[in-house]
């Protein structure tokens, strides 16, 4: 997940022309309505950055001429407004599936996962189940686990999920793709030393933000697939979002099976990325635009639900996350990227953006919405963050939605 980025006059002049811009048609294996203008606009253009660096390397072996992209990597865009939603698709499901993607196909969406675990989190909160400043080792089982400390400082359940927490990324000698048990889980975070004190500086983790996913499963003693459904997508009938885990494997249901687009590296079909159990809330989910719409809805208010003030508590920004100040010949713009409850929120004099990225083996995703100008966005690609800078996917997204008109 990349939380820095930067942006021009250019960018703003193109999305404040979204509506009467004119782009290049989608031509193969494309499954649109031309009344969705916005859609297709965005997908036209985060088609050509996806399919121009695939092209550019020879050892693909993809060829362009009248657009035409011989490898189907699929995509599909989502808008939602008060004025309703457009969706817009390009490519097959697979190599052996020519169903063309569209809002019901289901992508991997990895760490847009994290939103949805601190939504579970701000909902606890408010029952009373648990407490934002409750040290973590209060939950864990001591027996298991040795929780490190900075200074005699103690991690809490605010720092897992403002990335505070001072553990890494991954602990050393991590290995991506390896079926971990919970104690051998346990065992890296307990031999990790903090970068540090807990509750001050925003650094990525996907680690800790799998773990707090695994607490609050422990204080319910539930599932966090279950918890997850019960809490959130039950609410909102989000039916073809979930959970891809089990305990030593990957468990995609079989209604969802034919509708699950393959992800690709180098334009190379690939199999989904295991994540051990312990910490698969950190990135372990699929869902399909349509059902991300719904919770988009939700997020902005444009529906009212029963986790609406718990969606609300996770928007709050509670940490600096970094801020870039760019010139330009006739602007100058200062943008501030900062953290809430999972989200990164992004500012540029008053105007505010709140998002997430997603990137596993084979799939790249965002998710992202200007709540005073309702209007939310999400890309899923089949497509791998080594094969393209996932910094221009932010690059297209976050200006659209902070200058949208």
């Amino acid at each position: 997940m990349i939380s820095f980025f930067t942006f021009s006059n250019t960018f703003q002049n193109q999305f404040q022309l979204a509506h009467s811009q004119q782009h290049t048609p989608i031509t193969n294996n494309s499954n649109y309505s031309s009344k969705n203008e916005i859609s297709n606009g965005l997908l036209e253009q985060f088609r050509e950055i996806v399919f121009k660096q695939l092209s550019s390397n020879s050892s693909n072996k993809i060829g362009m001429s009248n657009s035409s992209i011989t490898v189907r990597v699929p995509i599909v865009v989502g808008i939602v407004t008060t004025n309703g939603t457009q969706v817009s698709g390009y490519g097959n499901i697979s190599s052996s599936n020519d169903t063309k993607v569209d809002g019901s196909t289901v992508f991997d969406i990895a760490s847009i996962a994290k939103t949805f675990v601190t939504i579970v989190l701000a909902n606890m909160v408010k029952q009373g189940l648990v407490n934002l400043d409750d040290p973590i080792e209060k939950y864990l089982p001591t027996n298991n686990i040795t929780v490190p400390s900075y200074n005699g400082h103690k991690i809490t359940l605010e720092d897992l999920a403002t990335h505070t927490s001072g553990l890494p990324d991954f602990p050393a000698g991590w290995i991506r793709n390896h079926s971990y048990t919970t104690q051998q889980v346990y065992d890296f975070i307990s031999n990790t030393t903090l970068s540090s004190e807990p509750g001050i500086k925003a650094d990525y983790s996907d680690i800790g933000l799998g773990l707090l996913g695994h607490i609050l499963s422990l204080r319910t003693g539930v599932s966090f697939d279950q918890l997850v459904k019960d809490r959130i997508l039950n609410v909102l009938a989000m039916d073809s979002t979930g959970m891809r885990m089990n305990t030593s494997g990957i468990a995609v249901p079989e209604d969802i099976k034919s509708r699950y687009a393959k992800g690709h590296i180098a334009g190379k079909e690939v199999n989904l990325e295991f994540i051990p159990e312990t910490i698969q809330s950190a990135g372990a989910m699929y869902s399909t635009i349509d059902d991300l719409l719904k919770y988009l809805s939700a997020n902005i208010g444009l529906i009212q639900t029963k986790i609406n003030d718990a969606m609300q508590e996770t928007h709050l920004i509670r940490h600096s996350f970094g801020n870039s100040l760019e010139d330009t010949s006739d602007h100058k713009s200062l943008t501030g990227d900062y953290i809430g409850l999972g989200w990164t929120v992004t500012t540029d004099f008053g105007r505010e953006v709140i998002w997430h990225t997603g990137s596993i083996d084979g799939y790249t995703s965002i998710i992202g919405f200007n709540p005073s100008k309702q209007i939310g966005l999400v890309i899923l690609c089949g497509c791998d963050y080594s094969d393209y800078s996932p910094l221009e996917m932010i690059n297209l997204a976050i200006p659209f939605l902070l200058y949208y008109k």
